[in-house]
């Protein structure tokens, strides 16, 4: 695994949280920082939670069906994907979870720069 590459403000972070037993529309849609609308210090804080996520991602998930993931990727300007990883949600640190919560709705943005 590699660790997350510096955030810029080009940089967009989507974040989706998927699984569980029950589907919630609302906490399925893919949710995405746009890292031009955030300050450098605010960077880099977002890119040490996901460090600190991509070191979680070895530990082993336990037994059920209800387990809950979370989806990350690290985005450039153009769209490709520069880093992705997948990871059990009680590993991912909750202030990057906080991110989530608070982070745009991608559906309200597509039409967003």
């Amino acid at each position: 695994m590699s660790q997350p590459p510096p955030l810029t403000p080009a940089s967009v972070v989507r974040l989706r949280r998927e699984g569980g037993v029950a589907h919630f529309p609302g906490l399925a849609r893919p949710r995405c920082i746009r890292c031009a609308r955030v300050s450098e210090a605010q960077r880099d804080e977002l890119w040490r939670l996901l460090s600190r996520a991509e070191a979680g991602a070895g530990v082993e998930e336990g037994p059920g069906a209800d387990r809950r993931r979370f989806c990350l990727s690290v985005e450039d300007a153009s769209g490709t994907t520069l880093w992705g990883l997948t990871v059990a949600e009680e590993t991912v640190p909750p202030a990057l979870i906080e991110w989530w919560r608070r982070a745009d709705d991608e559906a309200k943005n597509e039409g967003d720069p």
